[in-house]
């Protein structure tokens, strides 16, 4: 490295370290070189500039070099103190990049053979050939190290690591040796003072006593016993310490929430307007895990108020049955319904697999008056399977993801059912990001196929329209309709529906995103009319208690064209 250096002394002044880099068109180089000199104190006297001025040399030096740059030319040039707000001037040659010439690996233990580290040798960033970057040479450590103590080699040691630099020839020789040791094993489990927990902790186990040790599995414990709604805190680690013959004794300490649980919400939405919440929840029944709550929902159109009773059966939180008795009724636009139910559900997953399956046996009885017909009281015992899948990345402000879900249900009315009939509803979202774009795209599909539609109740038929549907419309404002006396439309709602949306954002301020969507779909009896379409744009704006999202809408269909503002809070999927 050649360094020149050029020094003025002038009178004494209190000077601000504005200084200006030139020479380095790489963004990420110029931003670690301002990030260095950003460090240092800044002088308040003409003395103590040569010493600021060596210590910039330094720091760019520094800054450059864990980019493969170790043949830069730095020069320095002092503000002018005759001149106010004159600026610190500093010109980068940075020379010759170093490369990699050699890379001298070898890993040895019984990890050697483990084809998880395999795959990370194989994938580290670190190539012959490549230029020298100190960033990927220690993440490469970190990722090998991780790797093998998230396995179970908990003995794990670089017995070499170095960079050779060859300034003269611009190449630079790379060594990783590493010893794996032994794996450890599950040791044995290490519980509460505390039967039900016990129990509760063995049937939720993702690994048994002897088996290889895996962080990954530990975590799965971890959030299935959150997940079960039965504890306030939950901690599972390995006591590595205390491991004999490799074998991990495995802690695992719980904190029960209180006998009774109470939670009170309130929203908004300009589907269905304010919304008021309130849960009631006793996680431990009895000694077996059985847990029960109730909810209440309250909002000017839709009022409901359930009862579940749980019951585990491998997996409280994937594998368990629950039983509901519940009440809802409605009141929008113009349907008026009534609504009891009574349903006993299982639910389980199967070994490696996103999906959630659920059969369930529904009672209901609803009363209901739909556009203008008369009243009418139908009855149905509904057999149905449920499969679904949510997967998610991002937290609160979730950028990748998906969720599916596919119901089928039925009834006979040779089976205590008025009527006969079969519904399948089919919903899809995936949410998928490029760097900072955006996309969600949206589809839902439904079908009644029945012996008499016209006691199918309001709450089995399909509309469109609205927040979730297609915007530009008023809450399930969209489906065949009748004429009153008066020329008036009265909604009869659907046998079918199909939906689509696609929308996309972009960021354009912190926690702030602009979006650009298109709506298009039906709820129809025969799909002879055209589709209602719905185009606008909106802001989605992350608050500190999760997404709201703007929309002004502008909709369009064979009969009429609307303009709505929408609202609403909560993940996008």
């Amino acid at each position: 490295m050649l360094l020149f250096v050029t020094i003025s002394v002038g009178s004494s002044a209190l000077w601000a370290a504005n200084v200006d880099v030139k020479g380095i068109k790489n963004d990420k180089i110029l931003t670690n070189v301002n990030a260095h000199i950003d460090s240092i104190e800044p002088p308040v006297a003409t003395y103590q500039f040569e010493q600021y001025q060596l210590q910039l040399v330094e720091k760019v030096k520094l800054a450059v070099e864990v980019y493969g740059y170790y043949q830069s030319l730095i020069r320095v040039n002092l503000p002018d103190t005759k001149l106010k707000n004159s600026r610190w001037k500093i010109e980068v040659e940075l020379g010759p990049v170093t490369t990699i010439k050699q890379l001298d690996i070898g890993l040895e233990g019984e990890g050697k053979q483990d084809p998880i580290i395999q795959q990370v040798l194989a994938n580290l960033p670190l190539s012959a050939n490549k230029p020298l970057h100190h960033a990927d040479y220690e993440s490469s450590k970190s990722k090998l190290q991780n790797v093998a103590l998230s396995l179970g080699y908990f003995d794990f040691k670089f017995t070499e690591h170095s960079i050779k630099v060859f300034e003269s020839s611009a190449t630079a020789t790379i060594t990783l040796k590493m010893q794996t040791g032994q794996r450890f094993h599950f040791g044995e489990l290490r519980f509460p003072e505390d039967q039900r927990a016990q129990s509760l902790v063995l049937e939720s186990l993702p690994f048994s006593e002897g088996e290889p040790y895996e962080a990954n599995k530990l975590s799965i414990l971890n959030q299935r016993l959150k997940q079960t709604q039965y504890f306030q805190h939950v901690l599972v680690r390995p006591l590595v310490k205390d491991a004999e013959d490799y074998a991990v004794p495995i802690e695992i300490i719980l904190t029960h929430k209180p006998r009774d649980n109470f939670d009170l919400g309130a929203g908004f939405s300009s589907d269905i307007g304010p919304r008021f919440t309130a849960k009631w929840q006793r996680p431990w029944v009895n000694s077996l895990g059985h847990s029960m709550g109730t909810e209440l929902f309250i909002s000017g159109p839709e009022q409901s108020i359930s009862l579940d009773y749980r019951v585990p059966i491998e997996d409280p939180v994937k594998n368990y049955a629950s039983f509901q008795v519940g009440f809802q009724s409605q009141d929008d636009n113009d349907t008026n319904s009534k609504r009891y139910t009574m349903s006993a559900t299982r639910y389980w997953t199967v070994p490696d697999s996103d999906w959630q399956r659920a059969v369930f046996l529904r009672l209901e009885q609803e009363t209901f008056t739909q556009g203008l017909d008369d009243e009418e009281t139908t009855r149905l015992l509904t057999p149905g399977f449920t499969l679904s899948r949510l997967r998610t990345k991002g937290g609160l402000d979730v950028y990748w993801g998906d969720k599916q879900t596919l119901t089928v249900e039925g009834a006979a009315d040779a089976l205590f059912s008025d009527i006969n009939l079969l519904r399948i509803t089919a919903q899809t979202k995936w949410l998928r990001s490029w760097d900072e774009h955006r996309v969600l795209l949206r589809a839902d599909l439904g079908a009644i196929e029945t012996s008499d539609f016209d006691q199918v109740p309001s709450s089995l038929r399909y509309f469109a329209g609205g927040d979730q549907s297609i915007r530009g419309f008023g809450y399930r404002d969209l489906s065949p309709f009748v004429l009153d006396e008066n020329n008036n439309t009265e909604l009869t709602g659907g046998r079918y529906l199909a939906v689509g949306s696609a929308e996309y954002s972009y960021p354009v301020a912190e926690n702030w995103r602009l979006a650009l969507f298109v709506d298009a779909g039906t709820a129809t009896n025969d799909f002879s009319g055209d589709y209602a379409t719905g185009i606008g744009a909106g802001v989605n704006w992350l608050s500190p208690v999760g997404p709201v999202r703007m929309y002004l809408g502008w909709g369009n269909s064979s009969y009429e064209s609307t303009t709505r503002l929408h609202f609403s809070m909560g993940p996008a999927l």
